[in-house]
């Protein structure tokens, strides 16, 4: 007499029968009143009623009929179930569709339960609820969003990525600073090779790793240590010589220090190729050297003089002492004079003096 159906079922009546004293089965005859709208939620009444062949009329039979909505809703979740959103990025939640069988579209009843902070590395979850108007709750569906940081440090270098230094200098790294998306204060590690006493180019590496894992593209930094200091020349002796013409010339060398290559003496190139003993006059003997590193010394220059030091000597053409007689005529017989360098130079021979043959 009591009958429970679901919303937008179709609902089927079971029937009656009816049974008369005189007549017996007249359920053929019975009349049904029925009200059941299954479209609507409600309790409806289906009313039976019938007469017999003598117009007895039965007492009316009445069932109810409770026409009810249990179905829960159905959400859909739009997009992915499973989403991955950078950090920092903004983060749209694609939403969510609720279907009822009774009520139809209800989303937007949707309650979304969870929040997704995208500044903040980490899993979140969004659960979205609904129920229809017959307070019939929908199965909870759940989207679940991971906050990640896939973007790599970055390195700047401090000063220039290509450096020059001295040989034997000690090398100062300016070093680098590191950025990145997410985390703050990240250290750069430094592999420094750079051998100050060797000449030679070398490389600093700088890299970095954020808290997610992610490596910063390695940056350089090209150290090339030069020898760029030129060798010094010291004369063995005096810079200056003086020399009598006609003597040999000897060559004192001279040292060559380097602050790299040390000791180049063995490479100094001497040019004395303009002296000549021979002929009066000033030369200048040149000492050049090179280091291993193409640094040429100041050139040094050691001065030559050749003179001519040497007193000529003069010889008398006959005796030193000569007897006249008085009044007699002195007939001079000269001198030869002859130099080490000129000569004879006798025609330059000058006689001073006076004879008074009276006397």
């Amino acid at each position: 007499s009591n009958e429970t159906i679901e919303a937008l079922t179709t609902y089927t009546d079971q029937g009656a029968n009816a049974q008369d004293n005189y007549d017996g089965d007249i359920s053929n005859n019975i009349v049904v009143t029925s009200t059941v709208d299954t479209t609507v939620i409600g309790s409806y009444s289906v009313i039976y009623n019938v007469s017999d062949s003598n117009g007895n009329a039965a007492i009316p039979v009445t069932r109810t009929v409770n026409v009810v909505d249990t179905k829960p809703p159905i959400i859909t979740l739009n997009g992915l179930s499973n989403e991955i959103i950078e950090v920092h990025s903004q983060y749209i939640d694609a939403g969510a569709n609720a279907i009822d069988e009774y009520d139809g579209d209800i989303s937007n009843n949707i309650i979304v339960v969870g929040n997704v902070d995208n500044k903040t590395v980490g899993e979140y979850t969004l659960t979205y609820k609904v129920k229809d108007s017959n307070n019939n709750k929908a199965i909870d569906v759940s989207r679940n969003i991971s906050v990640v940081d896939t973007t790599p440090p970055v390195i700047t270098l401090i000063g220039a990525s290509n450096e020059t230094i001295e040989v034997f200098t000690t090398y100062q790294d300016p070093g680098a600073i590191v950025t990145d998306n997410y985390d703050n204060n990240l250290s750069v590690s430094v592999t420094n090779a750079v051998n100050t006493n060797i000449v030679g180019q070398y490389t600093v590496k700088y890299n970095a790793v954020d808290t997610a894992g992610n490596s910063a593209v390695e940056v350089t930094r090209t150290v090339n240590v030069v020898d760029e200091t030129l060798p010094v020349i010291t004369l063995i002796d005096a810079s200056f010589i003086t020399l009598e013409v006609f003597d040999t010339y000897v060559e004192y060398g001279a040292t060559a220090l380097d602050n790299y290559d040390q000791n180049l003496t063995n490479s100094i190139v001497i040019n004395s190729s303009q002296v000549n003993t021979n002929v009066l006059g000033t030369y200048f003997v040149t000492y050049d050297v090179q280091d291993d590193n193409s640094n040429n010394a100041t050139q040094v220059t050691r001065v030559i003089k050749v003179i001519d030091s040497t007193k000529p000597t003069i010889t008398l053409i006959g005796d030193s002492t000569i007897n006249i007689e008085v009044y007699s005529q002195y007939n001079e017989l000269g001198a030869y004079a002859n130099d080490n360098y000129d000569g004879d130079i006798s025609n330059n021979v000058v006689i001073t003096g006076n004879l008074d043959n009276t006397i």
